[in-house]
């Protein structure tokens, strides 16, 4: 059982605990001010609720759906005061749409039904690790400006955190809140990052603001940040010791802050940024959708592609300022089978299908724009085989030719990326493929990593000679491309890579059967490539991955069955701040 006092209550507890400290902890009262609504109705293993966006929900906040109790009222005057009420269970938002969100309960849903009252963040058990050694006194503000959170007291929430950010564990609490000296995240009792913000001051007390009205929505929209300039955003196996004056590379475990669902399954997915606005292309192997990310992510078009049963890749290409395509490869029956599409008017328009190539696109002048579109031939003793060409598009007319530069015998058009590493002047291909990340100067090989790169569900069998009485059975991976970004302010980019411990499939074909993925970083310094990562481990594969606004986004998804069907994807965020 938990006490809800009256929201006027709520609000002069706040106003008598003296001064808020601004920035930081105005950003997290006003995310987790408590927000009312309704169960609308139960949809398979979820319930629908009658918040979104425009009320400040974002996927993975919590509700408590209350059970009502006996009115509190004054024993002179007689004023209601409140209600003393209770909880009936959790719900977790996974899904947030135009009007309405999807939640699915966090233990036992029985004794929810459509009509149930909930709250976000009202009656929560909540507990606050300091791995600051320095934030009682911000703990003791957080509190006062919290207080429908059943808060831990701050000396049993230290004694019981982990060594690293992770589960509640024995922590009975539904929600934690976790200061480092990096940032702080707000979580679930899993661990999962529910929101994220940059580390507050904690040397002096600012002075008071404004107060935020307990009923009050606010739209939560991830906020854009400096880079990293005194210390890198990721972590390094092989620190280097640094000239006088430069970056330092330290042990860091940030959070990821959880944008969205895209609402369904995602097996690949590709970012590009047209004009001011940010697009993600994904896929489920079945359909294409198109999604605006701001605040949130909004579908702009879907596509069914009938004529591609199992598409595994895709790929943005803007041959010239203004012009967009989306390239997809599929597999079909026994071969490879892509389409090149027209993205215009917010429609996806055929321009060619049917196609007996793999596609992928490349930035080699390194203006941010993917110029290059690259076709590789199918061949079926290796898959990727050895013949590419370079496409142009002239209307509904692509024109094949042989590139102009030169490329390395292990090149892939999927999992690949080009990118001036080493400050030579000349972009270096860097390939993913086989779980090995490859990189090339020219044809030579400069570097080659060990095991556990790559680790996508875009995967499949298939027969080297499939009209034979007997064949032998190949797999095939298209790897998510790395991303080559300045990730902590020097000047000189890093290289970000999707890297995975993954064991024997689970099926042929099926499934990545990913132990644990994470976010590699390469450093190229003092002639060497140095290898580190960046945030925190997942155990679910990584399927897309873009550098946009001073923010890490990609693509965690939960796999089902089948090539994925039946799981769940998000969209997380990494904020590239000190």
């Amino acid at each position: 059982m938990f006490t809800r006092l009256s929201t006027i209550m709520a609000a002069l507890l706040v106003l008598v605990t003296g001064t808020v400290q601004a920035g930081t902890l105005e950003d997290i009262v006003q995310d987790l001010q408590p927000v009312p609504g309704y169960v609308v109705l139960p949809v398979k293993d979820e319930f629908l609720i009658d918040l979104a966006a425009s009320h400040g929900i974002t996927g993975g906040d919590l509700f408590s759906v209350v059970a009502p109790g006996e009115p509190i009222t004054h024993p002179v005057t007689g004023k209601l005061l409140g209600t003393l009420d209770g909880s009936k269970g959790l719900l977790q938002v996974t899904q947030v749409k135009s009007g309405f969100s999807h939640a699915r309960p966090l233990g036992q849903p029985g004794a929810i039904v459509r009509g149930d009252a909930i709250r976000r963040y009202d009656g929560l058990r909540a507990t606050f690790w300091d791995y600051t050694g320095q934030g009682e006194e911000f703990y003791g503000r957080l509190k006062a400006a919290l207080p429908d959170l059943l808060w831990q007291a701050y000396g049993p929430a230290q004694a019981e955190k982990p060594a690293q950010p992770g589960a509640a564990g024995k922590t009975a609490s539904d929600l934690v809140v976790v200061l480092t000296a990096r940032n702080l995240t707000v979580r679930d009792a899993a661990g999962s990052v529910i929101r994220s913000y940059p580390a507050p001051s904690l040397a002096a007390v600012p002075s008071a603001v404004a107060p935020v009205p307990v009923a009050a929505p606010v739209v939560a929209a991830p906020a854009l940040v400096a880079p990293a300039t005194a210390t890198a955003p990721y972590r390094l196996e092989q620190p280097v010791a640094p000239a006088p004056g430069s970056v330092r590379y330290e042990a860091a475990f940030p959070g990821f802050q959880v944008l969205g669902n895209p609402g369904f399954t995602v097996v690949m997915a590709d970012f590009v940024r047209e004009n001011s606005e940010l697009l993600m292309a994904a896929t489920d192997g079945a359909r294409i959708k198109i999604q605006r990310i701001d605040g949130s992510l909004n579908t702009i078009t879907e596509l069914e592609v009938a004529g591609l049963p199992q598409v595994v890749g895709l790929h943005w290409w803007q041959p010239q300022a203004g012009q967009l395509y989306l390239a997809a490869s599929a597999w079909k029956n026994t071969q490879m089978a892509s389409a090149l599409y027209r993205f215009e008017n917010n429609r996806l328009t055929p321009v060619s299908e049917n196609l007996p190539h793999l596609f992928g696109s490349f930035d080699r002048d390194g203006d941010g724009r993917r110029e290059t579109l690259l076709a590789q031939n199918m061949d079926r003793e290796l898959f990727w085989g050895t013949v590419i060409r370079q496409v142009s598009v002239q209307g509904n007319r692509l024109n094949l030719t042989s590139p102009a530069f030169e490329l390395p015998r292990r090149f892939t058009v999927g999992g690949s990326t080009m990118a001036d590493l080493t400050g030579n002047g000349k972009p270096e291909t860097i390939v993913v493929r086989d779980g090995l990340l490859y990189i090339f100067s020219g044809s030579k090989q400069i570097y080659r990593s060990a095991k556990m790169m790559g680790g996508s569900l875009a995967r499949f069998a298939y027969q080297v000679q499939p009209d034979a009485r007997e064949t032998t059975t190949n797999f095939a991976a298209v790897e998510v491309p790395p991303v080559a970004a300045d990730l902590d302010g020097d000047g000189r980019p890093e290289l970000l890579v999707v890297a995975s411990d993954s064991g024997m499939f689970s099926a042929p074909g099926l499934s990545a059967n990913v132990r644990k993925s994470w976010l590699a970083v390469l450093k190229y310094r003092d002639n060497t490539f140095v290898k580190g990562s960046l945030g925190e481990e997942m155990s679910n594969p990584l399927q897309g991955l873009t550098v946009q606004d001073q923010r890490v986004l990609f693509i965690a998804t939960e796999p089902g069955s089948v090539f994925g069907k039946g799981g769940e994807s998000q969209v997380l965020v990494f904020p590239l701040a000190n």
